[in-house]
């Protein structure tokens, strides 16, 4: 909670007085080792470890959260780094006192309040490098939404905030399967069939299989430390999938210093929905076991959207009603100060009542099936983190294993060939369900000196099974009386199963060398090799003579994809930075056969894409201003792409080159302590660059490639009122451009809309009260879409969600 300019002053005086007369501090280096974990309690750790003593406001300090410091340093350096990401600064006295305030306070014991009655902007500390470290000192391009912010806006799910960042097109889909666009990197707005070029991981596991995504999570947003978005080609450090640039979902862990817990009950009206209410209700427990050494947090949460497009084929209005459940659980030990082990654990289930689409045939919000096609998606994740102090270096090793489980109903009654004689229709059900294990080891240097490195191997596995079934409900006798009952299984008429398997094995390594003082060069390479097959099999009336079975078939892939940077920092301030880096992704093997006469390629390989950038990272006018700018190229070859043969069955290939190129900035501005500004603004300009002569119709050059709008906005305004209950406004515009759905079908497109958002909220003490209106002008506009379907029922448009009212309370023990 903020406390007025007035009472900072009086605590800051009472604090410098008593603080001039504390000893001397030593200032030899000493090794230091504090976790990650909240700020009091790192520093009574590194009171006991330096003999340093430390002033400050107990309340000033409660709820702030230090990312630890880890390696030898002096008091000072090190109490430097537990500040970094926080609104405090250190200031030594005059006998060497150390106290600790806020950063709009005094600059020294025996200096005057900060005349600009400002507060600088909040640093936030990244593992973009895996390594912590300042976004300001990042070598490349990068935002990171904390908790807090998304607390302030009342993110509900990642629709809420990952669009509002420079160079992401979030593109809403179903629940579980909604995907991200970076820097114009992919071939549809949707899911891709093979591996997505955006990689999703939580806490460094890496969440996206090699092949089409049987999910893509969308983590609760609540009790998470920051959401990383890491754009550009990550392959170095984070491997294959990561082609166009990464989401990092960073949640908070178990804390052993302190109990803590939190609650947040959420209550909404949604346009449209029929007068239905939604509502969220979200608890956290941290529970020490063992004072500093053992804990355990506990977080669940749930959450209910009403529906709003009614099916008019079933007479149900609200038909997409939506539920998300979820648990997470985190267990951190700390035996001795270089040893820390962390469990994390989640379970997280998405069920969606009818698809999400609408049919405008129909309707703005409207659609029409025969029967309800609901979807449910599952994901259930386990890890185990070691961080070990092994003298010259920090050892880490981090294994997991998820289980993702996705079931996905259609409604083909009107394109099915057996729909002329069953009695009620057709259904299509496809079953994904993936394991995926990985484990990775690095160990990384320490944290001081010109020369810093991190190196390691990592391992994944992954196995998937997917079911695609053929349904005519209540049509058995139908059936029966018109095929072979031998092949028949009840109403279920067809039966396909596909196998899958597949691993990714790699070195990887970066190093970075200060020289000259002010310039840093970084070198970064990873050596990989992958594999991907399947096999399939096939029932039912489609195999008259009996099951069909395809042997395996695989895509194999190698190589080493690597990263050059150089940075130039005149001060703590400034970064300026040139990077190269290169991206790779899973090929996979084609599952149609052969067609005589064509050439169906067996496989599909890794495209091939270098990312040029050029950018900086600044903090202005005394920390009131920070601007981070990037302009960028990349250049794109062998894409992955699917085209259709004579007979009408779709196949994957490389083919055709394409370039994009952009610029983003990021400002956020605060020019009086109340008032906060931020923008996001990106251009972007990406096609192809090269006719694909063999896709039918043939993609053309200079076709824009999906999902790439060529402006997109984002503003947020802040204004907190020094007054009783301290509220605040938060004004939200967004806008993004259109842009093509598909590469098919370039003239059908998507986005190209404004929205404006308001919040107001309140501080209770240890509750907070939020009121907001979500799409304030109630826009509707596409987001994704199918085409022309082949239900026969028209296009199938995902859509924005309507203008939504609600109000949000939040409890915080800590607070």
């Amino acid at each position: 909670m903020l406390k007025t300019l007035a009472l900072r002053s009086t605590l800051l005086a009472a604090a410098c007085s008593m603080a001039l007369c504390m000893p001397v501090m030593a200032d030899t280096p000493r090794p230091v080792d504090i976790p990650a974990g909240e700020l009091t309690s790192a520093l009574q750790r590194l009171a006991e470890q330096s003999g340093a003593e430390f002033m400050y406001s107990a309340d000033r300090l409660k709820g702030v959260h230090t990312n630890g410091v880890q390696g030898e340093y002096t008091a000072e350096q090190a109490v430097m780094k537990l500040l970094e990401g926080t609104n405090l600064k250190l200031i030594v006295g005059e006998s060497g006192a150390l106290l600790i305030a806020d950063k709009a306070g005094p600059t020294a014991a025996n200096e005057p309040d900060d005349t600009t009655g400002a507060t600088g902007l909040e640093e936030i500390v990244v593992t973009a490098t895996k390594r912590k470290e300042r976004l300001r000192d990042l070598a490349g391009a990068a935002s990171a939404t904390t908790g807090v912010q998304l607390t302030a806006i009342g993110a509900q799910s990642n629709a809420d905030y990952l669009g509002r960042l420079p160079g992401v097109v979030f593109n809403e889909g179903t629940s579980g399967q909604s995907s991200v666009t970076i820097r114009g990197v992919g071939t549809t707005a949707g899911v891709d069939q093979g591996q997505g070029p955006t990689g999703y991981f939580i806490n460094e596991v890496p969440l996206s299989e090699p092949s089409y995504a049987s999910g893509i999570p969308d983590i609760d947003t609540f009790d998470i430390d920051r959401v990383e978005v890491l754009r550009g080609p990550q392959g170095t450090l984070f491997g294959s999938s990561s082609l166009g640039g990464a989401v990092n979902y960073i949640v908070k862990t178990a804390d052993p210093a302190q109990f803590d817990a939190a609650t947040e009950t959420t209550l909404r009206s949604i346009d449209h929905s029929g007068g239905d209410l939604s509502y969220t209700a979200r608890a956290m427990f941290n529970l020490p076991l063992i004072a500093d050494k053992l804990a355990m947090r506990i977080v669940g949460s749930t959450r209910n959207d009403a529906g709003y497009v009614d099916n008019v084929g079933t007479g149900v209005e609200g038909s997409n009603d939506t539920e998300v459940n979820g648990v997470r659980a985190s267990v951190v030990f700390s035996p001795s100060e270089m040893t820390t082990l962390s469990l994390l654990s989640l379970y997280q289930e998405n069920q969606l009542e009818d698809f999400q689409t609408v049919q405008s045939t129909f309707g703005p919000y409207h659609r029409s099936t025969r029967f309800p096609v609901p979807s449910e998606y599952t994901i259930e994740l386990h890890s185990l983190r070691l961080d070990q102090d092994v003298s010259f270096a920090n050892l880490t090793v981090l294994a997991s294993t998820h289980d993702k489980d996705h079931i996905l109903d259609s409604d083909v009654s009107l394109s099915n060939a057996v729909r002329n004689f069953v009695p009620n229709g057709v259904l299509s059900r496809e079953d994904f369900t993936t394991t995926m294990r990985t484990i990775e080891a690095r160990l990384s240097s320490k944290d001081g000196g010109a020369l810093k490195w991190v190196f390691g191997a990592m391992y994944s596995d992954t196995e998937s099974e997917v079911a695609t079934l053929s349904i005519a409900p209540g049509g058995a006798d139908a059936l029966a009386a018109r095929y072979n009952p031998a092949l028949l299984q009840g109403d279920l008429f067809n039966r396909s199963y596909s196998f899958r398997n597949g691993y990714e094995k790699a070195l990887f390594g970066e190093a970075s060398l200060t020289f000259a003082q002010d310039w840093t060069l970084t070198l970064g390479g990873r050596l990989f090799d992958t594999r991907y097959a399947l096999r399939l099999e096939r029932y039912g009336i489609q195999a008259p003579n009996g099951p069909v079975f395809i042997p395996e078939r695989e895509a194999l892939g190698d190589g080493f994809v690597p990263k050059i940077s150089l940075a130039y920092r005149p001060n703590s301030d400034h970064t300026i930075y040139a990077l190269a880096s290169k991206g790779f992704r899973f090929g996979n093997p084609n599952t149609v056969a052969d067609l005589p006469g064509f050439d169906t390629p067996t496989s599909w390989d890794s495209d091939e894409l270098w990312n040029y950038e050029l950018g900086s990272h600044s903090l202005l006018m005394g920390g009131l201003l920070q601007i981070d700018a990037s302009v960028f190229y990349i250049d794109w070859k062998d894409i992955q792409v699917r085209l259709v043969r004579p007979d009408n069955l779709t196949y994957g290939t490389n083919a055709g080159t394409a370039r994009s190129r952009g610029v983003e900035l990021a400002a956020a501005v605060r020019p009086i302590d109340p008032l906060t500004f931020t923008t996001n603004i990106t251009y972007l300009d990406s096609e192809l660059t090269e006719t694909v002569a063999i896709a039918s119709p043939p993609l053309l050059d200079g076709t824009q490639l999906p999902g790439a709008s060529e402006w997109q906005i984002a503003n947020t305004l802040t204004y907190n009122f020094d007054t009783v209950l301290e509220p605040s406004v938060i004004l939200s515009h967004r806008y993004l451009s259109d842009a093509p759905e598909t590469l098919q079908q370039p003239n059908v497109r998507v986005a190209g809309y404004n929205q404006f958002d308001v919040r107001t909220n309140f501080d209770l003490g240890r509750f907070d009260l939020g009121l907001f209106v979500t799409n304030l002008t109630d826009r509707r506009a596409v987001t994704f879409g199918y085409g022309i379907s082949a239900t026969g029922t028209g296009r199938n448009e995902f859509i924005t969600r309507p203008r939504t009212f609600g109000i949000t309370l939040n409890w915080n023990f800590n607070q």
